[in-house]
């Protein structure tokens, strides 16, 4: 069999399933289509990537030292550090929602077109808060934290670029370590709900994989 068919032959056996859920995921036209599992996994890895920003703040070099508010990284508690930890939350929010909906179809099973659409409906939100805006703002703290590893140098060319320090103290006491380990935790948590719907739904012959 070509691989060519095979995506057909998917939507084809979820049209012919009688699943007015899998009929509707098929018909709607998403960019974030991953399955609920799928979707999981990919949240668990953003928060795996945000838990790198201990190890990148303490390879940063003595030259960066000058732009930072705390060398120590258990203190130490960077504006920039705030866009991280506003994605991390949100992956942690998207993550609930698909939970959520994965609990909502296998007590309401079988669903009727109303029920399907409200369900692929939060997913679909879900996934553009999650993987949209949450990776997002994970993916571009990293690259702001990466910025301090080219030393004193690359920060000041980024001030005098974008006209002002990303490491300068955020005010709200939530230290690079604190938030590495919450992503760390949360990451854990994630990939493990995520494998755990993957049999959950397939137990109740509702799996979208």
């Amino acid at each position: 069999m070509s691989t060519d068919s095979q995506p057909d032959d998917t939507i084809a056996q979820a049209i012919i399933s009688g699943s007015t859920y899998e009929r509707l995921r098929y018909e709607r036209h998403s960019y974030l289509r991953q399955t609920v599992p799928r979707t999981l996994a990919l949240q668990s890895a953003l928060l795996g990537a945000l838990a790198l920003l201990l190890p990148i703040y303490g390879l940063y070099p003595d030259s960066t030292a000058a732009f930072l508010p705390e060398v120590d990284p258990a203190i130490a508690s960077p504006k920039v550090l705030l866009l991280g930890l506003f994605g991390g939350f949100l992956e942690l929010f998207g993550a609930t929602l698909l939970v959520g909906s994965v609990l909502y179809r296998v007590r309401l099973a079988p669903l009727t077109e109303r029920q399907a659409h409200a369900a692929l409906n939060a997913e679909d939100f879900a996934r553009y808060v999650g993987l949209g805006t949450g990776g997002l703002a994970i993916v571009l703290s990293l690259c702001l934290f990466a910025v301090g590893l080219g030393g004193g140098e690359m920060v000041s060319s980024y001030i005098a670029a974008m006209g002002r320090n990303p490491f300068v103290d955020s005010g709200f006491g939530v230290s690079v370590a604190a938030v590495s380990l919450f992503a760390f935790a949360a990451s854990v948590a994630v990939y493990y709900s995520s494998r755990y719907l993957f049999v959950y739904l397939a137990l109740f012959h509702l799996s979208d994989e």
